[in-house]
């Protein structure tokens, strides 16, 4: 089998590498929040079921949301998908309403 081989198509090379300013209150809430002591952050994880995103990642994207007065959980989750600094906070993961608003309501958020 070979490659692809198309004559006469001309490359188009992206640059994929987005990064947000140092001075980004992104970064700030990021800093703050792995300031936190692990033992503060951390508590029982499930042994069942689908691993759950990190505690530390949620709470990120949900002090960044606060900051930008969206408090709905659709509209979170929308901001994932738009926004720059949501996706580096959230590591480019795709975090579903229900999912925010059962971290929001579970004991890590209260």
């Amino acid at each position: 089998m070979y490659k692809n081989y198309i004559t006469g198509q001309t490359a188009l090379t992206l640059n994929l590498d987005f990064a947000i300013t140092n001075n980004h209150l992104a970064n700030a809430i990021s800093w703050f929040v792995d300031s936190i002591p692990e033992d503060v952050l951390f508590g029982d994880t499930a042994k069942t079921g689908r691993p759950a995103y990190h505690p530390a990642m949620m709470l990120k994207i949900l002090l960044f949301a606060y900051s930008r007065r969206v408090f709905s959980g659709r509209k979170i989750a929308l901001m994932l998908e738009e926004k720059l600094p949501m996706m580096v906070l959230a590591e480019h993961q795709k975090i579903s309403y229900h999912t925010i608003n059962n971290f929001r309501s579970s004991d890590y958020a209260n």
